[in-house]
């Protein structure tokens, strides 16, 4: 009986062409990362390909790079399931579809069966693929060929898979005017951010020196309990030299998605995971010298992990529940509720008045 080590790697491509293909392959890459025994390990950017086969609509393409308990077929099996969830039906080959997942690699194991190939039988063909799993783990060696990722995608060509803006980058319309740098002045790189002074001319013809912190966003989350309960952190903050009520939330690492920022974030941060997101919006936090933006979701299906989160050495909080009545009288008594807290809150509130 073959024997499983009790943690592998596994390589996973995502797709769609059907739907709302960003929002599908987002969601179901966080539905995979919240199964049992699936950790995500890293996730590569989007990029917009060109389809194989028959004539249909561009595709979204990705891949990631998971650390699994299962064996390939259970693993095949939960990625099949997640397909089906997302509205995946399978009529003709290599047709449209609202989602794809292939398992890619596993290991680097050689596996020929009815039911699976592994590798991937035309991983080395794919462009689409090879792009963005060479992007993370680029010295993976394919054992049928004995070449790395990389070496491999220098054989194919690429046309036709382009790079789409990373997630965590602003769309709004407020940013489609850029000034013109004529002068960098002072540049400071910090942990989380990084501080510019510049002398720049503005789209109305003025000049002048202007600070901006360039932030890479945030992530937050309003996380509700199955009794409608809103989960809370009353969290020390040295600027401000005290302690003030805010939902969960973190940065956004560079290339991540925000959905999968907050996932992590709410984990570690309240010692609950979420079954079920929904998506508020986003939005400036202080524009008059930060371009941060916050990504704002409600977290719904709650429940407590089996093990309370440690915290981080430099983090002082406690975890607050408050009914959503027993926040908006804080609110408006003047305690002190950072301002993303409070926009989140509002824009989760016609939600909350279904509930």
């Amino acid at each position: 009986m073959t024997q499983f080590p009790s943690l592998y790697q596994a390589g996973i491509g995502i797709g769609s062409n059907l739907g709302d293909s960003y929002q599908l392959v987002n969601t179901a890459l966080l539905t995979l990362s919240q199964t049992p025994g699936i950790e995500l390990l890293a996730q590569s950017r989007w990029y917009q390909t060109r389809p194989i086969g028959p004539p249909q609509p561009d595709y979204i393409n990705g891949c990631a790079l998971l650390r699994v308990r299962q064996d390939p077929v259970t693993l095949l099996g939960i990625l099949h399931q997640i397909e089906v969830q997302y509205g995946r039906t399978r009529t003709r080959r290599w047709g449209p579809r609202s989602l794809d997942l292939d398992l890619l690699f596993y290991e680097d194991w050689i596996l020929d069966s009815p039911q699976l190939t592994l590798p991937h039988p035309r991983l080395q063909e794919r462009a689409f693929v090879l792009v963005p799993l060479a992007a993370i783990c680029p010295t993976w060696v394919d054992p049928r060929s004995g070449q790395t990722l990389t070496q491999l995608l220098e054989a194919v060509d690429c046309t036709g898979v382009d790079l789409l803006p990373t997630a965590a980058q602003p769309t709004m319309p407020l940013f489609q005017e850029p000034p013109q740098i004529l002068q960098q002045q002072l540049f400071y790189r910090c942990r989380k951010f990084s501080y510019e002074v510049n002398r720049l001319q503005l789209p109305n013809g003025s000049q002048g020196d202007w600070s901006c912190i360039r932030h890479p966003g945030g992530a937050l989350a309003v996380p509700v309990t199955p009794q409608g309960q809103l989960v809370l952190l009353r969290q020390y903050r040295f600027a401000l030299e005290g302690r003030l009520l805010e939902f969960p939330a973190g940065t956004v690492e560079q290339d991540e998605d925000p959905a999968l920022t907050i996932r992590r974030e709410i984990e570690e941060e309240t010692g609950y995971r979420a079954h079920r997101w929904q998506v508020l919006g986003e939005f400036p936090l202080a524009p008059g010298y930060s371009d941060e933006i916050i990504y704002a979701f409600l977290a719904q299906d709650l429940e407590p992990l089996p093990v309370p989160p440690i915290q981080d050495e430099d983090e002082d909080m406690e975890t607050v529940l408050m009914t959503p009545g027993e926040l908006e009288a804080a609110i408006h008594s003047g305690e002190v509720i950072d301002a993303k807290s409070i926009a989140s809150y509002f824009l989760a509130r016609p939600f909350l008045d279904k509930m």
